[in-house]
């Protein structure tokens, strides 16, 4: 007996709160071993028109009795034990994240159409996988590996990584290659999968996993809502792809180039959100002023990321236009007229620091010609009021007037 399509819900055991509250980032493929030699050669050779880098699976398994009970392994979770197996994972997370369909086709037995629009649409949101793990034991056949693939999840425009866990087994080619495989699964082996997924070293690093996410769901609530919209978003995607008939587009986005810093200011009132997002207002955290100023780390999608006390902020990219020439703060009738000492920038775009060394944060540039108060010295660097905020440009950048 096959089961098709075998889902992740069937494998984890219901009662596990991660599997509920992180079931995006739970994704289970299955990997067969191709049958035998043997078999090899007695199947249909492949049409000449089939891409030479998608991995082809016999339709029999390396399990000759599928009615037959697997015994179950009695070996302990081993910690990126497999080099081969560690380099496999790590493709797979980076094409995923990238979105790079030709590669997992490259490495995976099969993708549908909803699957490929689902890692593409998944990669418009994600950044990265970071400290990916492979936490091992023995898959049913020789050559197997079962793998519980750890890894931090880095969302655009989210600071908090979210961690996850990923399902694969995996098996060796008759070249000795490994790949994934997510086609029909014998009862057998779910039955062996679901066994070893209810030991107890498994049900603890599932548990772990657990409360890493949901420590890092109460710490950013914006991970938590992102989380709690972003199936809809997919699914609504995916929905719309298939539905309108058209050929999915699975060419790799060119890189968008780095956003210099760059300090700008607001053409009017506008709302400071912790997060690219404007559709509530649960991410607001303060409202500027028209003629704020602030450093703008990046941009995309029409959203501007900004430094915003000691942390990251965002406003809408259309309420901020560049300040070249920011004028100093006033002074409560102090300046110039009274004797107040301020300095000229002397070279084109000079950095504004937050401390006296280059390793301090760029607050922004100043044009040369800008004046500025004068607040003190500390040794080749002159401090002065930059906004109304202490600032440090070097002194050879700069003339005391």
């Amino acid at each position: 007996m096959r089961r098709r399509n075998f889902d992740l819900r069937d494998f984890v055991l219901g009662h596990y709160q991660y599997f509920i509250v992180g079931i995006l980032f739970i994704i289970l493929v299955v990997v067969l071993a191709v049958f035998s030699s043997k078999h090899k050669k007695d199947k249909e050779e492949p049409e000449e028109t089939e891409p030479a880098q998608t991995v082809e699976v016999s339709e029999d398994t390396a399990v000759s009795d599928q009615n037959a009970e697997i015994p179950l392994t009695t070996e302990g979770l081993q910690v990126d034990a497999y080099p081969e197996v560690n380099s496999l994972v790590n493709t797979y997370f980076m094409a995923m994240a990238s979105g790079d369909v030709a590669t997992l086709e490259s490495i995976c037995s099969m993708l549908d159409d909803a699957a490929k629009i689902r890692i593409i649409e998944r990669a418009k949101y994600t950044e990265s996988y970071d400290d990916i793990r492979c936490y091992t034991k023995p898959g049913p056949v020789a050559g197997s590996y079962i793998v519980f693939a750890y890894y931090q999840i880095k969302f655009q425009n989210i600071d908090t990584k979210a961690p996850g866990l990923s399902s694969l087994y995996v098996c060796s080619n008759a070249d000795g290659s490994l790949y994934v495989y997510n086609g029909d699964l014998p009862e057998n082996v779910s039955t062996y999968i679901r066994g070893v997924a209810a030991q107890d070293d498994v049900v603890a690093l599932l548990n772990q996993v657990d409360a890493e996410y949901n420590a890092a769901a109460e710490q950013d609530k914006t991970l938590k809502a992102f989380m709690d919209a972003l199936p809809a978003k997919l699914d609504e995607a995916v929905a719309a792809q298939l539905a309108s008939g058209q050929p999915i587009d699975t060419t790799q986005p060119a890189a968008p180039a780095e956003t210099p810093e760059v300090l700008v200011k607001t053409t009017d009132a506008v709302r400071i959100r912790s997060s690219a997002d404007d559709s509530s207002d649960s991410n607001i955290i303060a409202k500027s002023a028209a003629g704020d100023t602030f450093t703008r780390i990046e941009e995309e999608n029409g959203w501007s990321k900004i430094k915003y006390k000691d942390t990251t902020a965002y406003i809408r990219s259309d309420f901020l236009t560049t300040a070249d020439n920011p004028e100093p703060a006033a002074d409560d009738g102090g300046g110039e007229g009274d004797g107040t000492p301020t300095v000229t920038v002397t070279k084109t775009d000079v950095n504004v620091r937050s401390k006296a060394g280059t390793d301090g944060d760029v607050l922004g540039k100043a044009s040369s010609g800008s004046k500025f108060t004068l607040k003190g010295e500390s040794g080749e660097w002159y401090e002065i009021d930059f906004n109304g905020q202490s600032g440090f440009i070097r002194n050879d950048m700069a003339s005391k007037n």
